[in-house]
């Protein structure tokens, strides 16, 4: 299993509270170490040291020799640090501050060692004699050591508390260093926690603090650490670019072993981007360091890593030779466990050969086997039922699909380790793929559909940490839902080797094969980022429109009829895409002159019809033209026309009108949104691509209070006919396009909007007001959310000009919660 490796802030602050020698030895050493000069600061630790012994001051010998051993704490040579403070005992009743710092850096060195109950218990020592010792950055740095304690037992609200606090006391204090770490620590607690949004701002207070006192190996600890925030959000090039940084930095250091994992992560994203040939050559660069330090664990995982490799590029001799080298090295740990992962890929090599008994062999092993990672089973079972697809044993191949469906229900979707929780999610992923596959190829495509739509189900739920649904609609439910709804439904499902759809009506079920999902990709691309560019598509990607319209749309085309409303349930990519504006079949009009267009996540969640006789809430709430708190957030010059023009327009004795300072996160739940009829965001926002939930709109408040997160939307329930969110960047072009807008309009539909309005790119503010103000003329006139949308933009598309370009009306896009 490949892992991601965020680095905490490790860096230790030394004893500054305290007098330095005459010969300024120590304060010296002290400023090397802040400095992050390692070999110098453990030079000048070791002759101080050495002089110390020829004194017969006991104090001073202890200090060096709790200096020294913060040194080599900082190069992360745990074991030696250790070894140095063995044997220290206090020798003075007084010296209770130096007993607080033996107790907290053995502690420190448990941790780093990975003997985290031992840690634990040290650590509570240090912190009762640092209390009583009176020193404050004494207790603040005990505090940042326990508070990552908490994050290795994932504790993570407990960690994120106890970080806050350490920001605060060091601030008081007015300690930089302290401060620093605390920041790039919280960040790391976020990070773990998937708020990927909410921690960079404090990677970005660390990076400030650190760079100021030159510390620039924990500024790189933080410009790593940020860029897995950016890998986490999908924007790639930024993670890669920031990993980059941070390995470049700890080479120029001489520091290997951090070196070595900013390599290997950016092996990771290359093998997630499917660039196996690249991602060997890293993780080759990042085996030799760890093969120089002598690193044993770091050594099987990089092995590991390229075996995964070399099985993608089907070289089976490759693979076996490095994953063999792997599990040698782990059988070698004492106390080791059987290593699953390295089943799953001999087992996969196996595959590779044609040797289907030895492969089916290995992988019951592997499902035999204890593990500590939950996919380890649904893999080994989807695997075993392509086996028995590959050998024409179709029964049995079904039978495996449904042990992996099984399964599934018994897993948690709480993991405590966040490789395990991204890694399960895939897993899912790949199962279901596989699943439709075999369904469509023994012409079951009813039943494929139904998977396929079930799939998208419990994906968004384990992304959010939610029950999964009690039951699966079916077919007949959806071809009763278009009749209800009077629409045309199209569901799309983008796979590896075979993409399909299905288009569904109240009299039929058609279904379409639909080329790779890699080709459907390359043209998605290019059109967007034409319509990204303030480009015409029509003119100046003609023929990648046309390409599109014959794949995506001209299926669709045979169920159309006037008047009717088009359902779409997209796939990966297509998310991303607005399909209104590609072209029509003339190939000279955008879609959106045929259809009226509306997206659901999927329609097993479409609201149910009994709702329909909810009482519907009256008037309109408005949050928005915040007062900016965030440098990424500046100021939205025209949010306030915006929202005076809503308010013109559907506003009266009914309305709430919430705007600059007044616009803070807690006011929502205060405003009683479940009484409105409409509810508009003018505001930023983000999505968040792997936890939905902490997605957010950026209101006014403290910069760690302006976030009003759809978790926290999903939990007030709802009647509004319509949520808007009219905001800059609800869904960046690159970082934030996708899935994760669907489960930001999702929160809002789940706590019972019938409609959302959301955005997938950077909006101009000024043409966003005017398609503003013509969307809530429509719906004082009674026309539907989706109606209303729809003139809005045909009539920037008709005025002309450059507001007629898909850039400025496309990112927005109805998200339907009912059929009615």
């Amino acid at each position: 299993m490949r892992v991601s490796i965020a680095i905490a802030a490790l860096a230790l602050t030394g004893c500054a509270h305290h007098p330095v020698p005459a010969a300024d030895v120590y304060g010296n050493t002290l400023g090397l170490l802040r400095a992050e000069k390692y070999p110098a600061a453990l030079a000048q630790a070791e002759e101080g040291l050495r002089r110390a012994e020829q004194e017969p001051d006991l104090r001073a010998r202890r200090r060096f020799r709790l200096l020294k051993a913060e040194v080599l704490l900082a190069q992360r040579r745990a074991a030696e640090a250790a070894a140095l403070l063995k044997d220290e005992s206090p020798q003075d009743a007084a010296w209770t501050d130096l007993e607080a710092k033996t107790f907290l850096l053995r502690g420190f060195a448990a941790y780093l060692l990975g003997r985290n109950e031992e840690a634990e218990g040290l650590l509570d020592t240090a912190a009762s004699l640092a209390s009583r010792s009176g020193l404050a950055p004494l207790s603040i740095e005990v505090e940042v050591r326990q508070g990552l304690i908490l994050v290795s037992q994932s504790r993570l609200e407990e960690a994120a508390a106890l970080f806050r606090r350490a920001i605060d006391e060091a601030s008081s204090v007015h300690d930089t260093y302290l401060t620093a770490m605390a920041n790039g620590n919280l960040g790391y607690t976020l990070l773990h926690e998937s708020k990927y949004d909410e921690a960079l701002a404090w990677f970005d207070k660390a990076k400030e603090l650190h760079s100021e006192l030159g510390a620039e190996q924990s500024l790189a600890r933080d410009l790593g650490n940020a860029g897995w925030c950016y890998y986490r959000l999908g924007d790639f090039e930024m993670a890669r670019a920031l990993f980059e940084k941070a390995a470049a930095t700890f080479a120029k250091a001489g520091n290997k072993f951090d070196q070595q994992i900013w390599l290997g992560n950016i092996g990771t994203i290359q093998l997630d981007q499917r660039d196996y040939a690249g991602a060997v050559t890293t993780y080759r660069k990042a085996l030799e360091i760890a093969q120089q330090l002598s690193n044993d664990a770091m050594t099987a995982q990089w092995l590991s890593n390229m075996a995964e490799c070399f099985i993608e590029l089907g070289n089976a001799d490759q693979a076996e030779r490095y994953n063999e080298e792997a599990l040698a090295l782990k059988r070698r740990r004492p106390g080791s466990q059987p290593d699953v992962f390295g089943l799953e890929r001999a087992a996969q090599i196996a595959g590779l050969r044609k040797q289907f008994p030895q492969a089916e062999a290995l992988y019951r092993r592997a499902v035999r086997e204890p593990a500590g990672d939950p996919l380890v089973t649904l893999n080994s079972h989807a695997a075993l039922a392509d086996i028995y697809v590959r050998t024409g044993n179709p029964a049995q191949a079904n039978h495996e699909f449904q042990a992996s469906l099984a399964g599934m229900s018994h897993v948690s979707s709480s993991l405590i380790k966040d490789d395990y929780k991204f890694s399960y999610r895939d897993s899912l992923q790949r199962f279901y793929r596989s699943y439709v596959d075999f369904l469509m190829a023994g012409h079951q495509s009813g039943r494929a559909l139904e998977v396929a739509d079930s799939s998208r189900s419990r994906v968004l739920e384990e992304r959010i940490g939610a029950s999964e649904s009690a039951s699966a609609p079916g077919v007949e439910a959806y071809q009763k839902l278009a009749r209800h709804a009077r629409a045309v439904v199209a569901e799309y499902w983008l796979g590896d080797r075979q993409s399909y759809l299905w288009v569904i009506t109240g009299e039929h079920v058609r279904n379409y094969s639909l080329p790779a999902a890699a080709s459907i990709r390359s043209l998605t691309e290019a059109y967007r980022s034409n319509v990204l560019g303030q480009r015409n598509p029509l003119e100046s990607a003609a023929d990648t429109g046309r390409k599109l319209y014959e794949i995506l749309l001209a299926p669709i085309e045979k169920d159309l009829c006037p008047g009717c409303r088009v359902i779409l349930v997209p796939d990966q990519d297509l998310y991303s895409v607005n399909f209104e504006s590609l072209p029509d079949g003339g190939g000279n009009r955008f879609w959106i002159e045929k259809a009226t267009v509306e997206i659901a996540p999927s329609l097993d969640y479409l609201i149910p019809f009994g709702s329909e006789q909810r009482v519907r809430g009256k008037g309109l709430l408005v949050m928005g033209d915040p007062t900016p708190v965030l440098a990424e957030f500046p100021k939205l010059d025209f949010a306030g026309r915006e929202i005076d023009s809503v308010r013109s327009r559907v506003g009266g004795n009914g309305e709430r009108i919430l705007r600059g300072p007044e616009a803070r996160a807690d006011s929502y739940a205060k405003s009683q949104p479940g009484d409105f009829q409409f509810i508009h965001f003018s505001a930023h926002a983000t999505a968040n691509t792997q936890s939905p939930l902490d997605s957010a709109v950026i209101l006014s408040g403290s910069p760690d209070r302006c976030r009003l997160l759809a978790r926290d939307v999903m939990s007030v329930p709802l009647t509004a006919e319509l949520v808007t969110i009219s905001a800059c960047r609800s869904a960046g072009a690159r970082t934030y396009a996708g899935e994760g807008l669907v489960g930001f309009a999702w929160a809002f539909l789940r706590a019972g909007a019938r409609n959302v309005i959301a955005g997938l790119w950077d909006v101009n503010d000024r043409s966003t007001a005017q398609l503003m103000a013509a969307l809530y003329t429509e719906l004082a006139q009674g026309s539907t959310p989706a109606d209303a949308l729809r003139a809005a933009k045909l009539a920037l598309i008709h005025g002309g000009g450059s507001y007629a370009k898909p850039y400025y009306w496309a990112p927005f896009q109805v998200y339907t919660g009912i059929a009615k």
